[in-house]
């Protein structure tokens, strides 16, 4: 994957950039995949890590185990954390841009009670972890399946079903605890 990359680098880079990749590259997938919480986007990462870390290689030669690997992983949560906060700010511009275009097209006071509606149902899903977060995302903002959802995520079309329950459940116990009665 990187041959054409290493071409010009000498024989000890060459063999240095390789251990570093058969030491840490499951680690590295680890460490995005934590954050993104989808296998192709942790991929990528790990992938875009190495060539950063190809550009950095003399400030790791000759250095400790443990600072190249606090190095690295430092390399792949930037690159993480900055993919995850690009989708979600595209994600917040989308809904915003989608309540723009129903104002145009709807009865303003059902519009305006329908933003009040979705506001305190965003509220109440970014309460959620992560995963159930991201499930009722995909599921009833961007309208996506069971299936597709599993295919975004790495999981089940079951177990996205059971999340999907168990997030509408504790949105639920939300709710009640707030004195508000009635299903999603």
């Amino acid at each position: 994957m990187f041959q054409d990359l290493l071409l010009s680098y000498n024989d000890e880079e060459r063999r240095f950039f390789e251990q570093l990749y058969k030491e840490h590259r499951d680690e590295m997938f680890y460490t995005a995949y934590i954050v993104l919480e989808n296998k192709f986007d942790a991929e990528d990462i790990v992938h875009e890590s190495f060539i950063a870390v190809l550009d950095n290689m003399d400030k790791l030669i000759g250095d400790t185990p443990e600072r190249n690997w606090n190095y690295i992983v430092t390399i792949v949560k930037h690159k993480a954390y900055n993919l995850y906060n690009k989708r979600k700010r595209l994600l917040e511009e989308q809904l915003t841009e989608k309540h723009l275009k129903d104002m145009m097209d709807d009865d303003m006071e059902t519009t305006i009670l329908e933003l009040e509606v979705e506001n305190v149902l965003a509220k109440l899903i970014s309460q959620l972890p992560e995963g159930y977060r991201d499930i009722l995302l995909l599921q009833y903002y961007h309208k996506l399946n069971y299936v597709e959802i599993a295919k975004i995520m790495g999981k089940s079309p079951d177990s996205i079903r059971h999340m999907s329950m168990r997030a509408r459940r504790r949105i639920k116990i939300i709710l009640a605890k707030r004195g508000f009665f009635g299903g999603i």
